[in-house]
């Protein structure tokens, strides 16, 4: 490095010096070795360890020491046959160095007086028991191995220990290690075996030497600091050791302990530890400071020079010891041949895997390093040598690297190919161990307060460019020729060519994948550092152009180029690459397709991935790739794509990024179709949908006219689509049918097909018993349903219905032990979609198939068995469904898997389909016994089926979506009645309940009818699902529209009188016909006898009274008829007390009676108590002279019949954490970005809260309307940034037939807000609302949603405070209000990385609806207890949205369609973030215990008001009550 440029190496001082060398040296060998083995003999047996107690040494003055001191140098250097001479010169002196440390009585006393001097003598002459020793035996080296190893115990515990020593003691000991070091380490292992069965002391001592080397200088770091010549030195020397795993593996222990003290104080205590072993956390010394930490750190980093050397064995193998090999060896000819090069690539991977762990931990990724600074197994480590040098051998093929079923299907199809491509390639080494699988859930988030990108690619950018290419085959392009620098050894040396290629002309020319291990972590770390960038930050051009090249490289796919490991990391590392605003990085985007595509296309890739990725983690981190890139061609459309492969003579390859639309959305239904993993398969059903909506939304924008030709009905049996699920799934044409599958994805129509039909195959084939699965399929046809397209898509909207009612089919119908709570969750979503299916496309009921399976579903949710019999659901399996599309040519080809599913669904449903047989008769309502499969079932398909009455082809209603019934209620009527003027006259309602479910208010009174008085009668019907206003009249004409009823009702008089009146006859009326008086009469006549013929004397008597009273009656009945005869002929005609005149008309009726009547409601049965039960009867009366029933009718009028859902939506700048500044950004249109606005307006249609009828955000400001004489006309200034959205005069709204959302922007008057609403009762509205600014465009609710049908759009009238504002309606009761308090935050993000320190918790409490006051035990519910989801929002520089999801993960928590990291274009931004609030709120409804559907609430609501309100008459004071006017 520059730094040590001015300072010479101390390596041929320290390789020469002489001071290890005695005076016995020059005489002869066997006189040193006597006068060795005489003299130190009896000094040893004085020393401490040979006798219990020591007595002084004999040598008192300096030079007995000196002389003493050189045969001891002679001994140390005997042949390791006089080992225990060797070992008793090892005790002398290591008793000695006691001296600088603890002093002990054997030390001669020069030694203890001035002991500094001696140590450096000592240390110098102890080096000849690190030379090694050649032809010695194993066991003489182990012994050698041990007296080495105590030699350096005791250096190290002296200098530990020792406070005296001096700067040159110091420099001594490391000249002592270095010296050894070298001795041993650089020469190249010469014998197979290695460890302790080796013959070379260098493998016994490598890292033991090496650990005490490095030990050693860490100490003197913190007290006395080396020279810059030491420094140096020490740099110089490690390229002699270089081809050792031990170095490698101690310069990154050393490292890494030196990097987590760096961080600690650079960043401070929090930022993410790298966890070390005990052992190595003990290894720094306490007393080192940080200025000292930071300088050996930044030393100890270039140590080793450039650690990319150690894929290149020639520069390795350029070191003396290894040429002086070569030329003394007669087999080896080029040093880079020898065998101990053969582990050169597992130390390359591991050198590129401890500075991937340092990058990782400068990033803020904790870690755990415990186990990635050991020495591997040596049978890991060792490889067959090559047999001849590289350029020179013979691969098998240049795809060697991928798995053997391609490498075999390769070899046949391409052996000229394989046996004519030389590459100079030794054997790879993958990691011997693996730590742990990676997975890409349990990633710890990158510290907010990590370095910039540029900062850590100073340190370790040049090291890691350059690993990265390893092996690799340039391009001409990418190969500077004219540059003769070198290379370089770290960023420091030279920056520019460590940026450049100039360097890499001399690699090879095919590619080789020997050092891919390395260089997989060289791009790995590469791609999370670029993944790193923080929003707004800037990386240097040459990086981006540099990591643009070596991503290139690892992403090919072709057979000659690729590396498995490579190409694995990349991926598994580049989640974030297309989300972090990098300059330029769209010009990856068809590389990274073209891996995509190798990866997702099979279950299994084609190439041998990384060990520590798992294949499911792989695909899913490609997953991730693909859902960030899906909105990129809509977004750039016809903007090119420049080519990173430029060729001088040839025309530049220019692709669109339109061109990548169908392969991106082809890739997208093919990874779907072969995905298996539960996560991953929820994250592609999102990214379908967002391709679906976002292609339907530009194809809407660009008005697209083109009407599909494929749009065919296909001649299918009527039960031929049932079998769809028998299948696993359809697969693509790639030949002949080409053409028509992208004619098929590039539109919105063809792709709505495909999608459909491929969810719903999928869904009856795999999905159906995986809950999170079928949930997110369930999520994307409701979705589905919702997509606008110019032309309706027909045959496959009736299709989907019928999959959907088989899927319900099939799941009631499993056995009994499979029911469970999440199986019919799984149901109840399964009507929710039928449902949103229905009222979206409702001419689908107009078809009669359609229309039967559908009520005959419904059947089945209720009763739980269908009336009409049926085929069984896998009766026609072998038959094969036409799909609309051409995208799909034919079922799957895997007959085994298909089969194996058609029996698994058979044997499933075996037990449910025995009970309905072709042959058995239908089944009649009266006839079943309700068993549904639960009441959640049953309580979905009742919606269902009041969906389908009430509201399919009629919604949204004339009074708009924000509510299914009638506004009208029993005030309002009263207004309009005749004759009433009071409003609060409830009491004039007769109020009765039917079948326990519905209440019936009848109000007898004509609305102001006069004049057309027939009988009339309102009725108020409030039900389980809303309340609904009917006015009924009886008539007995048809209604005209200039004809009234009383032309009908008046007298018409009588008709004239006719001249000619007819001939009288004059006719005697007889009881029998004259011919009777001609029949001769019989003795059977005769047998009653005649009155005369009984009569007695005394009965004659009582006889003639009797007639005497008789002539008499008829004397005076004569008399008066002629009388009357002679009255009538004086009396004018006609007379008018016989005249025939018409009634008179009635005003008075008993409606209510009439109703009931009429309708079947009122008879016996009907008032009777049923027997054994506590139901009450039929038909019950309420008690109106109860004032408390008025009260619960408005509560019961405040229980929605919809879910209603909360969004909150925040905008937080750059770095604000606090709640204050985040709500006052919202207040001036200023302070936000234009896109939110347009965002916010895109959520909804603004309402004034005062007017609207439905959800507004808070359960005191809902369901309320005001009169019209209490609005006032207010002006809202102009220019805020959506605070008018606070909830307390506006909110944005949206509705369906199934949801209610309301989206507020809180702002800072949500605080005053609070406060006032915590002074309240639940039960109160809060204070005056206050004034809000509005913004200057809004987007109004759609005309055909407007209660004004015949006024132009416009902005309607505000309302303003007022202390005399009369409410109709009150808040709804809590006691209502079951179920999960679900909050949903939308954060909108200018810097992405805020959202770690965004402060929910404190925003919580300005986000109150009203319901969550309710808790579980009755008291309040606190923050801990919620359901809290955020969706953050961050807009990109190009002009798309990174969204980020978080909040408690659940198993029913991940709702689709956005995921955390994908990239949503403008236009759908709004509709996706919509639909995934619902569906959270929706999943966390089925998760609930608590969660009562809003029909179930209101029928319990209903039946609670009939317990406390029954009026108890009996049956004739009922019939009596009826006919009696009501109480005013």
């Amino acid at each position: 490095m520059k730094m040590y440029s001015e300072w010479a190496s101390l390596e041929q001082e320290i390789q020469c010096d002489t001071a290890n060398q005695s005076v016995l040296h020059k005489f002869p060998a066997q006189v040193g070795r006597d006068v060795a083995c005489a003299v130190v003999k009896p000094i040893a047996q004085n020393l401490s360890i040979a006798v219990s107690n020591s007595e002084q040494s004999n040598l008192n003055n300096t030079k007995d020491v000196r002389w003493v001191m050189e045969v001891l140098c002679f001994g140390l250097s005997l042949p390791l046959e006089e080992h225990e001479s060797i070992r008793d010169c090892v005790n002398v002196y290591c008793e000695w160095l006691s001296a600088l440390a603890s002093p002990k009585p054997c030390v001669p006393k020069p030694v203890l007086e001035d002991p500094n001097p001696f140590a450096q003598v000592i240390v110098q002459h102890l080096l000849n028991l690190f030379v090694p020793r050649p032809k010695a035996s194993i066991d003489l080296v182990r012994r050698q191995a041990v007296l080495c190893h105590r030699v350096l115990r005791t250096i190290q515990s002296v200098a530990t220990e020792s406070s005296i020593l001096t700067r040159e003691t110091w420099e001594t000991l490391l000249k002592f290690l270095l010296a050894a070091n070298d001795s041993l380490l650089s020469p190249p292992t010469e014998k197979d075996d290695v460890g302790l069965s080796s013959y070379d002391i260098g493998d016994h001592l490598c890292e033991r030497v090496l650990s005490v080397l490095l030990e050693m200088w860490l100490l003197c770091c913190a007290r006395c600091f080396p020279s810059p010549s030491l420094w140096k030195t020490f740099r110089v020397m490690c390229i002699n050791w270089r081809h050792h795993e031990a170095l490698v593996l101690q310069w990154h222990r050393v490292n890494h302990v030196l990097t987590c003290r760096l961080l600690r104080f650079m960043y401070g205590p929090d930022y993410p530890e790298l966890q070390l072993s005990e052992e190595d956390a003990q290894l720094l010394p306490g007393e080192i400071t940080n200025d000292c930490v930071a300088q050996s750190w930044f030393r100890f980093l270039h140590i080793l020079q450039n650690p990319v050397d150690l894929c290149h064995p020639e520069i390795i193998s350029q070191t003396p010891k290894f040429l002086h090999m070569a030329l003394a060896s007669e087999t080896v000819v080029d040093p880079s041949q020898h065998e101990c090069l053969r582990k050169l690539p597992y130390i390359f991977y591991k050198a590129m895997r401890g500075i991937s762990v340092m990058v990782n931990a400068f990033l803020g990724i904790a870690q755990c390093v415990k186990g990635e600074n050991m020495l591997s197994p040596a049978n890991n480590r060792s490889l067959t040598a090559p047999s001849s040098p590289p350029g020179q051998r013979k691969s098998k093929g240049a795809f060697a690297a991928v798995t053997a079923p391609l490498t075999q299907r390769v070899s046949r199809s391409t052996t000229s190919v394989n046996t004519s491509s030389a590459t100079s390639k030794l054997p790879s080494v993958a990691p011997s161990s693996t730590p742990g699988q990676l997975s890409l859930e349990g990633r710890e988030p990158l510290a907010t307060t990590r370095p910039h990108c540029n900062s850590i690619l100073h340190l370790f950018g040049a090291w890691l460019f350059e690993a990265a290419l390893a092996g690799v085959k340039l391009h001409p392009c990418h190969v500077n020729k004219g540059s003769q620098g070198r290379r370089a050894n770290s960023f420091t040396e030279t920056r520019p060519s460590s940026i450049t290629l100039d360097g890499l002309q001399e690699r090879l020319k095919h590619a080789d994948n020997t050092y891919e291990a390395g260089r997989a972590e060289a791009c790995g770390a590469l791609c999370r550092i670029f993944c790193a960038h923080k929003t707004g930050e800037e990386i240097l051009t040459v990086y981006l152009s540099r990591f643009y090249i070596i991503m290139y490289y690892g992403l090919q796919t072709d057979e000659e180029n690729i590396s498995g490991q490579v190409l694995s990391n990349i991926l598994f590392n580049s989640c974030d690459l297309l989300r972090v605003d990098l300059v330029g990085v769209q010009i990856l985007v068809p590389y990274i397709l073209s891996a995509l595509e190798l990866v997702l296309s099979d279950l299994n890739p084609k190439f041998k991935p990384h060990d520590q990725i798992p294949v499911i983690e792989l695909r899913k981190a490609c997953i991730h790739l693909l859902l960030s890139m899906l909105s990129l061609p809509l977004h750039f459309k016809d903007l090119e794509i420049k080519d990173i492969v430029g060729f001088p003579d040839e025309l530049p390859i220019s692709q669109s990024f339109i061109s990548l639309k169908v392969r991106m959305i082809e890739l997208l239904l093919k990874a779907l179709l072969k995905e298996t993993d539960s996560s991953n398969t929820q994250l592609l059903l999102g990214g379908l949908m967002l391709a679906m909506q976002d292609l339907a939304l530009c194809e809407e924008a660009d008005q697209t006219t083109l009407q599909p030709a494929h749009d065919v009905p296909v001649t299918v049996d009527s039960d031929s689509h049932m079998d769809s699920f028998h299948q696993e799934s359809l697969h693509f044409r790639h030949s002949s049918q080409s053409s028509t599958t992208a004619k098929e994805l590039d539109t919105a129509h063809g792709l709505f097909g495909q999608a459909t039909s491929l969810v719903c195959n999928r869904l009856m084939a795999s999905w159906k018993s995986d809950l999170n699965t079928a949930l997110a399929a369930m999520e994307v046809l409701c979705g589905l349903a919702k997509v606008h397209l110019n032309f309706p898509n027909t045959l496959m909207c009736k299709r989907t219905v019928k999959w959907i009612c088989d899927f319900i089919v099939y799941q009631c119908s499993r056995p009994a032990p499979n029911h469970s709570r999440d199986l019919h969750s799984m149901i109840v979503a399964a009507f929710k979609s039928l449902t949103l299916w229905l009222v979206e496309h409702n001419g689908l009921l107009q078809d009669k198939e359609c229309l039967h399976n559908v009520l005959e579903v419904v059947e089945l949710g209720i009763s739980g068995s269908k009336s009409q019999p049926g085929t069984p659901l896998i009766a026609c399996k072998n038959r094969v469904v036409n799909s609309d599309s051409k995208l799909y040519a034919h079922w799957q080809r895997k007959v085994g898997e298909t089969q194996t599913v058609s029996l698994k669904l058979e044997k499933e449903s075996k037990s449910a389909h025995m009970k309905n047989r072709a042959s058995d008769p239908p089944k009649f309502k009266g006839d079943k016994q309700l068993m549904p499969a639960s009441m959640r079932v049953k309580d979905a398909a009742e919606a269902v089926l009041t969906c389908i009455i009430d509201q399919v082809g009629a919604f949204p209603p004339p009074c708009g979506p924000e509510s299914l019934f009638s506004l009208l209620d029993e005030k309002a009527l009263l207004k309009c009645a005749r004759g009433s003027t009071s409003e609060d006259q409830p009491s004039q309602f007769r109020y009765f309940v039917l079948d326990n479910s519905i209440i019936i208010g009848l109000l007898e009174q004509p609305l102001g009818n006069v004049e057309d008085p027939l009988p009339t009668v309102t009725a108020l019907i409030r039900g389980p699902f809303g309340r609904h206003a009917w006015t009924m009249q009886l008539r007995h004409s048809p209604r005209l529209k200039k004809v009234s009823s009383k032309a009908h009702l008046s007298d018409p008089g009588r008709p004239l009188p006719m001249n000619n009146v007819g001939v009288h006859h004059n006719i005697k009326q007889r009881y029998f016909p004259e011919v009777v008086d001609k029949v001769a009469l019989t003795k059977a006549d005769l047998s009653i006898p005649t009155m005369k013929s009984l009569v007695t004397e005394k009965d004659a008597v009582e006889l003639d009274k009797l007639t005497g009273f008789i002539q008499a009656q008829e004397r005076f009945e004569n008399k008066i008829k002629d009388r009357v005869h002679q009255k009538m002929r004086i009396t004018h005609y006609p007379n008018r007390q016989t005249e025939c005149k018409p009634p008179s008309i009635c005003h008075e009726f008993q409606t209510a009676r009439l109703f009931l009547s009429h309708y079947g409601f009122l008879s016996l049965e009907a008032l009777k108590e049923p027997s054994n039960s506590s139901v009450p009867p039929a038909l019950v009366m309420l008690d109106t002279t109860n004032t408390g029933l008025y009260a619960d009718l408005e509560t019961l009028d405040g229980v929605p019949t919809r879910d209603i859902d909360t969004v909150h939506i925040f905008y937080v700048k750059t770095g604000q954490t606090t709640s204050e500044k985040i709500l006052r950004n919202v207040t001036r249109k200023s302070h936000v970005q234009p896109q939110f606005l347009e965002f916010v307006h895109s959520l909804g249609w603004p309402v004034d809260v005062k007017k609207h009828a439905g959800w507004t955000g808070h359960v005191s400001t809902s369901w309320k309307t005001l009169e019209l004489e209490d609005l006032e006309d207010d002006e809202c200034p102009s220019g805020t940034g959506g605070s008018v959205y606070n909830g307390q005069s506006k909110v944005l709204y949206w509705a369906d037939v199934s949801t209610e959302v309301a989206f507020v922007i809180p702002s800072p008057e949500s605080y005053l807000m609070k406060s006032s609403s915590s002074e309240c009762n639940a039960d109160k509205s809060p204070a005056t609302a206050r004034k809000t600014p509005a913004p200057e465009a809004t987007l109004m609710k759609p005309r055909f949603l407007s209660l004004d049908m015949d006024k132009p759009p416009g902005p309607g009238p505000l309302l303003t405070d007022s202390a005399s504002v009369r409410l109709r309606k009150t808040g709804r009761n809590f006691s209502q209000l079951t179920g999960p308090d679900t909050k949903v935050f939308v954060v909108w993000l200018e810097s992405f990385e805020d959202y770690e320190t965004f402060p929910a918790a404190d925003l919580v409490g300005v986000t109150s609806t009203g319901l969550d006051q309710q808790g579980t035990s009755g008291g309040m519910v606190t923050y801990r207890e919620k359901d809290l989801f955020i969706l953050f929002i961050h807009a990109l520089q190009n002009g798309l949205f990174r969204l980020q999801l978080q909040g408690h993960t659940t198993k029913m928590s991940m709702a689709i369609p956005l995921v955390s990291g994908m990239v949503v274009s403008r236009r759908s931004l709004g509709t996706l973030v919509r639909q995934t609030a619902i569906n959270i709120c929706r999943r966390k409804t089925l998760e609930s215990e608590l969660y009562q559907p809003p029909h179930v609430r209101r029928k319990l609501k209903i039946q609670e008001i009939v317990k406390k309100y029954r009026s108890n008459v009996t049956e004739p004071e009922f019939y009596t009550a009826l006919f009696q006017d009501v109480s005013v």
